[in-house]
Protein backbone atom coordinates (compact mmCIF):
# COMPACT_ATOMS: atom_id res chain seq x y z
CA UNK A 1 0.00 0.00 0.00
CA UNK A 2 1.33 3.43 -0.93
CA UNK A 3 1.82 6.16 1.65
CA UNK A 4 0.88 9.73 0.80
CA UNK A 5 2.05 12.59 3.02
CA UNK A 6 0.43 16.02 3.00
CA UNK A 7 2.61 18.66 4.63
CA UNK A 8 1.05 21.55 6.54
CA UNK A 9 2.22 24.37 8.82
CA UNK A 10 0.62 27.24 10.68
CA UNK A 11 -1.45 29.60 8.51
CA UNK A 12 -1.89 27.08 5.70
CA UNK A 13 -4.60 27.85 3.15
CA UNK A 14 -7.75 25.95 4.08
CA UNK A 15 -9.00 24.88 0.65
CA UNK A 16 -5.55 23.85 -0.58
CA UNK A 17 -5.21 21.36 2.26
CA UNK A 18 -8.80 20.24 2.78
CA UNK A 19 -9.53 19.64 -0.90
CA UNK A 20 -6.42 17.49 -1.39
CA UNK A 21 -7.07 15.65 1.89
CA UNK A 22 -10.70 15.00 1.01
CA UNK A 23 -10.04 13.81 -2.54
CA UNK A 24 -7.20 11.49 -1.56
CA UNK A 25 -9.06 10.26 1.52
CA UNK A 26 -11.80 8.75 -0.64
CA UNK A 27 -9.59 5.69 -1.17
CA UNK A 28 -9.20 3.26 1.71
CA UNK A 29 -7.51 0.29 0.03
CA UNK A 30 -4.71 1.52 -2.23
CA UNK A 31 -2.97 4.15 -0.13
CA UNK A 32 -2.94 5.78 3.27
CA UNK A 33 -2.79 9.54 3.83
CA UNK A 34 -0.79 11.09 6.66
CA UNK A 35 -0.82 14.76 7.59
CA UNK A 36 2.64 15.88 8.68
CA UNK A 37 3.88 19.02 10.42
CA UNK A 38 6.22 20.23 13.14
CA UNK A 39 3.55 20.27 15.87
CA UNK A 40 0.72 18.01 17.08
CA UNK A 41 -1.67 20.37 15.31
CA UNK A 42 -1.54 23.37 13.01
CA UNK A 43 -3.97 26.25 12.62
CA UNK A 44 -5.20 27.30 9.18
CA UNK A 45 -5.46 30.84 7.88
CA UNK A 46 -9.20 30.76 8.65
CA UNK A 47 -8.71 29.42 12.16
CA UNK A 48 -9.33 25.70 11.65
CA UNK A 49 -7.15 23.40 13.76
CA UNK A 50 -5.88 20.22 12.09
CA UNK A 51 -4.20 17.43 14.02
CA UNK A 52 -1.10 15.97 12.43
CA UNK A 53 -0.34 12.25 12.16
CA UNK A 54 3.40 12.66 12.57
CA UNK A 55 6.43 14.91 12.30
CA UNK A 56 7.35 16.42 8.96
CA UNK A 57 10.60 14.41 9.00
CA UNK A 58 8.48 11.38 8.10
CA UNK A 59 8.27 12.66 4.52
CA UNK A 60 11.35 10.51 3.93
CA UNK A 61 9.22 7.37 4.20
CA UNK A 62 6.39 8.51 1.92
CA UNK A 63 5.85 7.47 -1.69
CA UNK A 64 4.10 10.77 -2.43
CA UNK A 65 4.70 14.11 -0.70
CA UNK A 66 2.29 16.99 -1.30
CA UNK A 67 2.72 20.52 0.05
CA UNK A 68 -0.12 22.80 0.98
CA UNK A 69 0.08 26.56 0.50
CA UNK A 70 -0.47 29.68 2.55
CA UNK A 71 0.37 33.29 1.74
CA UNK A 72 1.30 33.87 5.40
CA UNK A 73 2.27 30.35 6.34
CA UNK A 74 4.73 29.62 3.55
CA UNK A 75 7.11 32.54 4.23
CA UNK A 76 7.21 31.65 7.93
CA UNK A 77 7.80 27.95 7.21
CA UNK A 78 10.61 28.79 4.78
CA UNK A 79 12.39 30.52 7.67
CA UNK A 80 11.69 27.69 10.12
CA UNK A 81 14.94 25.76 10.51
CA UNK A 82 13.25 22.73 12.07
CA UNK A 83 10.76 22.54 9.22
CA UNK A 84 13.16 23.02 6.32
CA UNK A 85 15.92 20.78 7.67
CA UNK A 86 13.43 17.92 8.00
CA UNK A 87 12.51 17.98 4.31
CA UNK A 88 14.62 15.14 2.99
CA UNK A 89 13.01 14.60 -0.39
CA UNK A 90 14.12 12.37 -3.25
CA UNK A 91 12.48 12.93 -6.64
CA UNK A 92 14.16 9.82 -8.01
CA UNK A 93 11.93 7.62 -5.85
CA UNK A 94 9.11 9.89 -4.64
CA UNK A 95 6.30 11.74 -6.36
CA UNK A 96 6.47 15.36 -5.17
CA UNK A 97 3.66 17.84 -5.62
CA UNK A 98 2.66 21.30 -4.48
CA UNK A 99 -0.31 23.58 -4.71
CA UNK A 100 0.11 27.34 -5.24
CA UNK A 101 2.92 28.73 -3.03
CA UNK A 102 3.85 25.23 -1.89
CA UNK A 103 6.25 25.31 -4.84
CA UNK A 104 8.44 27.72 -2.86
CA UNK A 105 9.59 24.79 -0.72
CA UNK A 106 10.84 22.96 -3.80
CA UNK A 107 12.59 26.12 -4.97
CA UNK A 108 14.39 26.64 -1.67
CA UNK A 109 15.47 22.99 -1.65
CA UNK A 110 16.93 23.38 -5.14
CA UNK A 111 14.48 20.94 -6.69
CA UNK A 112 13.34 23.45 -9.31
CA UNK A 113 16.82 24.26 -10.58
CA UNK A 114 16.85 24.14 -14.39
CA UNK A 115 13.20 23.11 -14.66
CA UNK A 116 9.98 25.09 -14.95
CA UNK A 117 7.17 25.25 -12.41
CA UNK A 118 3.93 27.06 -11.65
CA UNK A 119 2.23 28.71 -8.71
CA UNK A 120 -0.71 31.01 -8.04
CA UNK A 121 -0.43 34.18 -10.16
CA UNK A 122 -0.24 36.32 -7.02
CA UNK A 123 2.88 34.41 -5.92
CA UNK A 124 4.58 34.35 -9.31
CA UNK A 125 6.81 37.44 -8.88
CA UNK A 126 8.30 36.08 -5.65
CA UNK A 127 8.95 32.66 -7.18
CA UNK A 128 10.56 34.27 -10.23
CA UNK A 129 12.75 36.26 -7.84
CA UNK A 130 14.01 32.94 -6.48
CA UNK A 131 15.30 32.13 -9.97
CA UNK A 132 12.52 29.79 -11.03
CA UNK A 133 11.18 29.63 -14.59
CA UNK A 134 7.48 30.09 -13.82
CA UNK A 135 4.85 29.16 -16.39
CA UNK A 136 1.30 30.53 -16.42
CA UNK A 137 -0.22 27.06 -16.36
CA UNK A 138 -2.55 25.22 -13.99
CA UNK A 139 -0.14 22.29 -13.74
CA UNK A 140 3.49 21.75 -14.67
CA UNK A 141 5.06 18.28 -14.48
CA UNK A 142 8.78 17.61 -14.69
CA UNK A 143 9.49 13.93 -14.08
CA UNK A 144 8.35 13.16 -10.54
CA UNK A 145 7.76 16.81 -9.58
CA UNK A 146 4.40 18.45 -10.18
CA UNK A 147 3.49 22.01 -9.26
CA UNK A 148 -0.07 23.33 -9.46
CA UNK A 149 -1.30 26.91 -9.56
CA UNK A 150 -4.71 27.84 -8.15
CA UNK A 151 -6.75 26.04 -5.51
CA UNK A 152 -8.97 24.16 -7.95
CA UNK A 153 -5.93 22.77 -9.75
CA UNK A 154 -5.97 20.21 -6.93
CA UNK A 155 -8.15 18.22 -9.32
CA UNK A 156 -5.20 18.00 -11.71
CA UNK A 157 -2.58 17.41 -9.01
CA UNK A 158 -4.49 14.61 -7.30
CA UNK A 159 -5.42 13.21 -10.70
CA UNK A 160 -1.74 13.08 -11.63
CA UNK A 161 -0.97 11.22 -8.41
CA UNK A 162 -3.72 8.66 -9.03
CA UNK A 163 -2.61 8.09 -12.62
CA UNK A 164 1.06 7.74 -11.70
CA UNK A 165 0.33 5.27 -8.90
CA UNK A 166 -2.42 3.41 -10.80
CA UNK A 167 -4.26 4.60 -13.91
CA UNK A 168 -6.95 6.93 -15.27
CA UNK A 169 -9.69 4.68 -13.86
CA UNK A 170 -8.33 5.34 -10.36
CA UNK A 171 -8.30 9.06 -11.11
CA UNK A 172 -11.96 8.98 -12.15
CA UNK A 173 -12.80 6.98 -9.04
CA UNK A 174 -11.37 9.55 -6.59
CA UNK A 175 -12.94 12.46 -8.47
CA UNK A 176 -16.35 10.92 -9.19
CA UNK A 177 -18.24 12.48 -6.28
CA UNK A 178 -16.78 15.94 -6.90
CA UNK A 179 -17.89 16.36 -10.50
CA UNK A 180 -21.00 18.56 -11.00
CA UNK A 181 -24.08 16.71 -12.21
CA UNK A 182 -24.36 16.53 -15.98
CA UNK A 183 -20.76 17.66 -16.53
CA UNK A 184 -18.82 14.40 -16.28
CA UNK A 185 -17.73 14.53 -19.92
CA UNK A 186 -16.66 18.17 -19.66
CA UNK A 187 -14.53 17.53 -16.59
CA UNK A 188 -13.07 14.31 -17.96
CA UNK A 189 -11.85 16.15 -21.03
CA UNK A 190 -10.56 19.07 -18.95
CA UNK A 191 -8.71 16.98 -16.36
CA UNK A 192 -7.29 14.52 -18.87
CA UNK A 193 -6.06 17.23 -21.23
CA UNK A 194 -4.65 19.38 -18.42
CA UNK A 195 -2.54 16.54 -17.06
CA UNK A 196 -1.34 15.57 -20.52
CA UNK A 197 -0.45 19.17 -21.40
CA UNK A 198 1.46 19.61 -18.14
CA UNK A 199 4.16 17.06 -18.92
CA UNK A 200 7.45 18.70 -19.83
Amino acid sequence: MYQIAIVIFDEFTDIDFFLMRDILGRTKTDWTVKVLGTKPSHRSSLGMTVATDGHVAEVTDADVVLFSSGYKGVPAALEDTEFMSALKLDPTRQLLGSICAGSFFFAKLGLLDNISATTHPDAKPALVAMGVDVEDCALVINGNIATAGGCLSSLYLTGWVAERLFDSAKRREIHRQLIPAGQADIYETLIQSSIAAAIR
